[in-house]
């Protein structure tokens, strides 16, 4: 059993196709999502999927790419919903400064992102990072805002001195779609050496398709399982238990 640790569901064209997209998934052993939002006009999306299907999870957030949603009236909206829904987590949020022109955008972000820090660690729930250009603020904000509840690296691409560092904070290394590109040394390396109670395993679909003419599937975390399991030289089923294992204990299930 497989689990994709975030795929957006809720977003085009996979909302479109959602019988089909499950289906073909599970045909490869994939039966449990994390679906995140990144802004408020899909928060409802991803809480409604995770209340119509019993292997979907949600998160809601406000991505960095969606400054312009995020207001007091927002983080009041966005806590509501938390209290209403209490398995759902906090994302995705985080910081990306290839979207940052000058110092004034960055400080946009942190402001946008701490809130949701803020509003997580009151709420008690863990947290779905992006981070782009900008682990080191990211890790930063973590540690002025106190926050402890851990979460995801989404889309890990660096170092394993920096995925250390993710762990110091309580979180786990989403290895994912990258994977998929043999010229990504960078997560081959963390997926290869990190220890395995760290890892989670995702896809990001439909984004970060390792086919730019067509849209990532979660189908293909499967393969993903299957990389990591041949440079480790394991079995995949054993990536897939372990991994699976690490979400559940994530989402205290």
């Amino acid at each position: 059993m497989l689990f994709d640790s975030h795929c957006h569901l809720n977003h085009s064209p996979l909302i479109e196709n959602l019988t089909q997209v499950l289906q073909l998934a599970a045909e490869k052993n994939i039966s449990h999502f994390l679906v995140p939002a990144t802004n408020p006009d899909d928060w409802i999306t991803s809480l409604n999927l995770a209340q119509s299907q019993p292997y979907i999870y949600a998160a809601i957030g406000i991505h960095p790419w969606y400054l312009d949603s995020f207001s007091d009236t927002a983080i009041d909206n966005l806590e509501k919903l938390l209290l209403q829904h209490s398995q759902a987590l906090i994302g995705e949020i985080g910081l990306d400064y290839v979207h940052a022109e000058n110092t004034s955008d960055k400080n946009q972000q942190i402001n946008c992102f701490e809130a949701q820090l803020q509003l997580a660690k009151t709420t008690q729930r863990p947290t779905i990072i992006h981070h782009v250009h900008a682990t080191a603020d990211c890790l930063r904000s973590i540690k002025r805002c106190g926050f402890t509840n851990g979460g995801i690296a989404h889309a890990f691409s660096g170092s394993i001195e920096e995925a250390q560092a993710w762990i110091k904070q309580g979180f786990l290394i989403g290895a994912g779609s990258l994977l998929l590109r043999p010229q990504s040394k960078k997560i081959r390396q963390i997926a290869t050496l990190l220890p395995l109670q760290h890892l989670v395993i995702e896809t990001d679909a439909p984004y970060m398709s390792p086919n730019p003419q067509h849209s990532n599937s979660p189908e293909h975390l499967l393969q993903i399982a299957k990389i990591i399991a041949n440079l480790r030289n394991m079995h995949w089923q054993d990536i897939a238990a372990i991994t699976t294992q690490n979400m559940f204990k994530l989402l205290n299930i």
